[in-house]
């Protein structure tokens, strides 16, 4: 799989609506791309490995995953997002990597990120997405630990 490290994956279905997130992470030097629907982020992951994964939970999904969507439960498929989220730390990407965000703060979101080791933020509050994104942009995963 190949490293894209100067790369932000996002998966949104609005991304219009995420200009300043782009505009703050090129600040920091990082190039972001885009993409709108589970089959597309599915496609990406299972190519490349990006710098990080950020991953909105109210995304569209292709019929072709519905039914793994549905065998993983209602929470899985009321936030369709955490599914994509679970493929890319299946696929290798460390905890660190994946950040799951949405509008929604409720326990069983966060049940399942601790589960699958993915971080949970909500997007109401810029400030603190940033400040996340920065904490998971300060860990670098091509880095061994001493």
């Amino acid at each position: 799989m190949k490293m894209i490290n100067d790369t932000i994956l996002v998966l949104d279905d609005e991304p219009h609506f995420l200009t300043w997130l782009s505009d703050y992470l090129e600040c920091k030097g990082y190039k972001i791309k885009f993409v709108t629907t589970i089959d597309d982020a599915f496609k990406e992951i299972n190519q490349y490995r990006y710098r990080a994964f950020v991953v909105d939970l109210n995304v569209p999904a292709g019929e072709q995953f519905s039914s793994a969507i549905k065998k993983l439960g209602n929470v899985y498929e009321n936030y369709r997002g955490l599914f994509i989220a679970r493929e890319a730390r299946t696929l290798g990407y460390r905890d660190r990597q994946v950040v799951v965000y949405s509008v929604h703060r409720h326990d069983s979101i966060q049940d399942v990120c601790n589960k699958i080791g993915a971080t949970y933020i909500t997007k109401g509050r810029p400030h603190l997405f940033k400040e996340e994104i920065d904490a998971v942009l300060a860990y670098d995963p091509t880095q061994k630990s001493v």
